[in-house]
């Protein structure tokens, strides 16, 4: 297997280029040696390639042709290859759109991060192929069309983590107002219970005679109307305490 395989064995690289080149395609960057210009992009990024980057190079001899792989063309394939970063970066703007929940924001995001350092990267790079090759006009839009690719993917990036803080508070106040009426329920019986507890106390207590006996019993009455006058007093003093 080739070292740098990604580079066509037909492209007439000089010996000080190929020697900078590694097995794999590596950052972005450009070399330029004895008037040959090799510039090397990443293809479009997605979070499932483990940072393995796809290469996509574009070469410009000293006669001033340019080539390139793994698509030909020379520049009309350098305008296609910043087409696919407009596309997918339109793509996640649609995705950012119909998020709701904080799990489709990360997935958004998680998607994104990658796409932002391609882009800055290779708006760097087409800056410095620019300054390096000032008579190559076409470098001009090139360059200005990263510039524009890198603006546009800091503000789907800026709304994704606006739409993420947005739905994390909403989640939290939701939770916070279950909270809330968890424990307005959890007073109401605490409170039935402070009232009903010496009542049913005394029913325990004298729950081992027959009802229609105890009744007749003098005290019986009298009985019930202390353990509901306890049962007042325990509730008020839970009330008061919670407030």
């Amino acid at each position: 297997m080739e070292r740098h395989s990604y580079i066509p064995k037909t492209w007439e690289l000089p010996t000080s280029i190929r020697k900078r080149l590694g097995e794999t395609v590596g950052k972005q960057r450009i070399m330029d040696e004895e008037g040959h210009l090799l510039v090397l992009l990443h293809a479009p990024p997605v979070a499932e390639d483990d940072e393995r980057r796809t290469a996509v190079v574009f070469w410009r001899n000293p006669a001033g042709e340019w080539k390139s792989s793994p698509s030909g063309g020379g520049l009309s394939a350098l305008e296609a290859h910043l087409s696919a970063y407009r596309a997918m970066i339109h793509r996640m703007d649609d995705e950012v759109e119909q998020a709701k929940t904080p799990r489709q924001y990360f997935d958004v995001m998680r998607h994104m991060h990658p796409m932002q350092r391609a882009t800055r990267s290779m708006l760097d790079v087409l800056q410095a192929a620019r300054e390096l090759r000032p008579e190559e006009s076409r470098l001009i839009s090139f360059r200005d069309q990263a510039s524009d690719l890198e603006r546009a993917i800091e503000l789907v990036a800026a709304d994704a983590r606006a739409g993420m803080d947005y739905s994390l508070a909403e989640s939290a106040s939701i939770q916070a107002n279950a909270a809330y009426e968890s424990n307005r329920e959890a007073q109401r019986l605490n409170r039935l219970a402070a009232f009903f507890f010496p009542l049913v106390t005394l029913v325990t207590v004298f729950g081992m005679n027959e009802p229609q006996k105890l009744m007749k019993e003098q005290g019986f009455w009298v009985v019930l109307a202390a353990g509901m006058f306890l049962g007042l007093l325990v509730f008020s003093s839970v009330a008061l305490r919670k407030k």
